[in-house]
């Protein structure tokens, strides 16, 4: 039982589920701070996954497959502030355009750049190789579960770290928050609100560029249609359930990994597909539920004080 739902194998998967939702979670998490609803971060995955495929492709390196991946990304996310941030577009309006036009371009560009439907496997896409790092690899369980990896998995607990300081202990994290907390009063005190705004989006944008390239260049190095497969919903769940927090966003994410992870152990057991692919989508909702619930409660209690 132990080795079902906990065992290194499981875990090791764990990790490996993570960390696309949890770059996309911790760049929305900044535009979530700055007081932008973004459900655009879908589309980011999907421009990102193609392009970091195409962009391995050409040149047979993973790292120019990131690049690609992160600049395509990142247009995307300046399309989304030019909308929402100058010609006040409803953001949510914009995000259901770019996530069907995420879906609907990536698959043309498919058949218009490499001629094929559906799934592209070719040899010159290269991924990032394991890691396995000396000592740790030696370590019974954690080395099973952490060790072996590539250096994207390892770049994203360094960016969970760097986004709760820049968030909570810079400047820039303090302005961010106010702009977030009460635009005008921000901007009485000299703050520029559209440019903390527009900063937000756009880093947004590059770190589900990373996000987006783990799918096609994180290992798997192939691209399949709807690859993000509402990975960038997931990740906007973990940002409301973490309240934008990159911590307790991340913890959400790790959630949301293991039951992914989890889903395919189940259904090695025999359990039918439909239920298991919708594990991870039901445990959203359930966390979602208990985390209202909880800010509810929270809400009269301090108010009640």
């Amino acid at each position: 039982m132990f080795e079902l739902f906990l065992g290194p194998l499981v875990m090791a998967a764990t990790v490996r589920l993570t960390i696309p939702v949890l770059f996309v979670a911790m760049g929305g998490a900044f535009g979530h701070k700055a007081s932008v609803l973004n459900i655009g971060l879908e589309s980011f995955m999907a421009f990102s996954a193609f392009f970091a495929m195409y962009g391995s492709y050409l040149f047979e390196s993973a790292w120019m497959g990131l690049l690609f991946g992160v600049i395509s990304a990142t247009l995307a996310s300046c399309v989304f502030a030019v909308f929402v941030l100058y010609f006040k577009s409803n953001p949510v309006v914009i995000g259901i355009a770019l996530n069907l036009a995420g879906w609907g371009a990536t698959s043309f560009l498919l058949d218009a750049l490499l001629h094929t439907r559906g799934v592209f496997i070719d040899a010159r896409i290269k991924s990032f190789p394991s890691i396995h790092i000396p000592v740790l690899k030696d370590i019974p369980y954690l080395g099973q579960v952490f060790s072996g990896q590539n250096i994207l998995v390892y770049l994203a607990v360094l960016v969970v770290a760097l986004s709760y300081v820049i968030m909570y202990k810079t400047p820039f994290g303090l302005r961010l928050r106010g702009v977030g907390i009460k635009s005008v009063a921000a901007q009485t005190v000299g703050v520029n609100s559209n440019k903390y705004q527009w900063i937000a989006i756009l880093l947004g944008g590059m770190l589900s560029g990373v996000g987006g390239a783990f799918l096609t260049i994180g290992g798997s190095s192939m691209f399949t249609e709807n690859i993000s497969a509402g990975k960038g919903f997931l990740a906007l769940a973990a940002i409301m359930v973490g309240d934008g927090n990159p911590m307790k966003t991340a913890l959400a994410c790790l959630v949301f990994g293991y039951t992914q992870a989890l889903s395919v152990t189940l259904q090695s057991m025999g359990l039918p597909s439909q239920i298991v692919i919708s594990v991870p989508y039901l445990i959203t909702i359930i966390i979602m539920f208990v985390s209202a619930v909880v800010m509810k409660y929270r809400y009269k209690f301090v108010k009640n004080c």
